[in-house]
Order: structure tokens, then C-alpha cells, then sequence
């Protein structure tokens, strides 16, 4: 009998959103879109960009979707 595959195997388990490196645009983005502070798996901030294509810090968030 072949064991039960773990949720952990599936790809769709964890999600990411990005946000501005602000915690009002953070809370606002994760209010849209139902995620709670229990599924969040971590929030790594991404340093901005100045040369070549400028883009602002943002913040990078991991959520579990199950």
C-alpha cells in the first residue's frame, strides 16, 4: 500500500506576494487578500534598485495557501 502523499510535496502549498517596504502597504496587501499572520511562513525585505532599472525596496512575503 502506497503511503499518502504529504502536503508538503505540493508546489501550490506556499504563496508569495510582494509589497512596498512599507508595514501599511504589508497589512493592506495581506487584508486583500485573506491571509492571516498565522500563515505567514516569512517577510524578507528586497533592497531597492538605483541603477539600470530603478525600483523601490519591497518586501517579499511566503504564506501558507493550505
Amino acid at each position: 500500500m502506497a503511503a499518502p502523499q504529504r502536503a508538503l510535496n505540493n508546489a501550490d502549498v506556499v504563496g508569495e506576494v510582494y509589497t512596498e517596504a512599507r508595514i501599511e502597504a504589508l497589512n493592506t496587501a495581506l487584508a486583500e487578500r485573506g491571509i492571516s499572520g498565522e500563515q505567514v511562513i516569512a517577510i524578507l525585505p528586497e533592497a531597492g534598485q538605483t541603477m539600470v532599472k530603478p525600483t523601490p525596496p519591497r518586501f517579499r512575503v511566503l504564506y501558507r495557501t493550505a
